[in-house]
């Protein structure tokens, strides 16, 4: 089938080039300096002003664009102060040739023209003799317009007009969608940075170190799905030699769910009875918690309480996932299991079981978020206990190899260093024959 050759025309290749560069802009005013240099090429005119009446009072209007001819033919010359970076240094005007045709709302040809006396334009383009006036519509209003000027009286038709009328509307589109993604890079780029605050302040939250706890080793993991995460992990120096061991898990991630680890944090620490037991610990930040009534926000959480002298692990959870214990000698992996109540911040009142275990020399107690066990893999499978369990088993049961057996696990099953939600792993090890006599160390 014959096609025509469009290779020899020079306007086709004036066009791809525009819209070339154009498509590779990303900010209004790249985008309208492409178009600006080019369409002149396919539609010769001797001057060109834009306007704005966005967020102006009635009867005023900004010029934010000024270019012309020096002589006919000859190259444009323009007056460029980029009016999405400078707004504030345009000045506003009002009245005139432009006044006018702004409060009439209506594209027109006009012609013959005659700026010489205008008090806007006449020191700038006395020697233009037509114009079309171009509205720009933007919500169903008309704020921007174009002002296409010539030197000659009939240099415009009512052809002229349809065809801008068209064009330069459907620039004005693509110029507010650039617009658009500026705003959306520049607030990304704020709340950015203001992500990274709140992890720096979560991140201050956390233990510096892990404790040295006599007869204990610990290694501990944080990792969030964001910047920031709602997870939690503490430890608290107690009366007697004791100490407190908290693990929890804020529903959601992200800072809606840092903030709420925060409150958390500050509640345990302002609370004077931490030495009163895992129950009453929970119950007290529960009330604390529901009494602030945030809206689908809970934490789940397990706080235990150990006695170095008689290796006795006190704990009461809240909804959170139970322990997993793995015996080093043996390599079985059990649960430490009991009522897991509900999660804190739901309803002031609840009360929690408290349970205790006596833990063995070469016992290591697994303390994780559901992050782990919830982590999904391509088709939608769990890696669940089972898959937890399973790298329990494939390590000696040393603190630090379980955190390491535990994030090979999780990247053989979901083959990502991603993840959707927070993991969290607190792993210590009952050291030695008679750990609370020899002693441990914190890792």
């Amino acid at each position: 089938m014959p096609e025509a050759s469009v290779q020899s025309n020079l306007r086709i290749a004036i066009l791809l080039e525009m819209l070339e560069e154009v498509s590779r802009a990303t900010e209004p005013e790249q985008a309208v300096q492409a178009y600006s240099a080019r369409i002149g090429r396919l539609r010769p005119i001797d001057a060109v002003v834009s306007v704005s009446v966005r967020n102006m009072p009635p009867g005023q209007y900004k010029i934010t664009r000024m270019g012309r001819t020096l002589e006919p033919g000859g190259p444009f010359r323009h007056r460029i102060i980029d009016p999405w970076k400078n707004w504030a240094r345009l000045p506003a005007r009002s009245g005139g040739f432009l006044g006018g045709l702004i409060a009439a709302e209506e594209p027109r040809v006009i012609s013959p023209l005659d700026l010489s006396d205008d008090p806007v334009l006449g020191s700038d383009l006395a020697d233009m003799r037509s114009c079309l006036a171009i509205p720009i519509f933007d919500g169903g209003k008309v704020l921007n317009w174009v002002f296409q000027f010539k030197r000659d009286a009939e240099g415009f038709t009512e052809t002229d007009l349809e065809q801008q009328l068209l064009s330069v509307n459907l620039f004005g589109a693509m110029t507010k969608n650039l617009v658009s993604i500026d705003q959306i890079r520049k607030l990304n780029d704020r709340l950015h940075q203001q992500f990274e605050e709140v992890a720096r302040v979560q991140q201050a939250l956390l233990p510096k170190a892990n404790p040295q706890i006599p007869g204990l080793v610990f290694a501990t993991s944080y990792l969030t799905s964001e910047q920031a995460g709602g997870d939690y992990y503490d430890f608290f120096d107690l009366p007697d030699g004791k100490w407190g061991i908290l693990i929890a898990d804020v529903a959601g991630h992200g800072p809606g769910a840092a903030t709420v680890m925060a409150m958390l944090h500050a509640i345990l620490h302002g609370h004077p009875g931490l030495a009163d037991g895992p129950a009453r610990v929970l119950a007290y930040a529960n009330d604390r918690l529901a009494a602030a009534e945030m809206e689908r926000s809970f934490v789940t959480a397990f706080f235990g309480v150990y006695d170095p002298a008689t290796r006795v692990l006190s704990y009461a959870l809240a909804g959170h996932p139970p322990p997993r214990i793995k015996d080093t000698r043996s390599g079985e992996v059990s649960i430490l299991d009991g009522d897991a109540g509900i999660p804190l911040g739901i309803a002031s009142g609840e009360r929690y079981a408290q349970h205790q275990v006596a833990l063995r020399a070469g016992q290591t107690v697994v303390l994780y978020t559901d992050g782990v066990t919830e982590a999904f893999n391509a088709k939608r499978e769990m890696f669940g206990t089972d898959g937890l369990d399973a790298a329990l088993r494939l390590c000696s049961g040393e603190p630090d190899c379980v955190v390491d057996s535990v994030h090979a696990a999780l990247f053989r099953h979901t083959n990502s260093r991603t993840r959707d939600d927070d993991q969290t792993l607190v792993v210590f090890k009952v050291a030695g024959e008679d750990g609370a006599a020899k002693g441990g160390q914190g890792a």
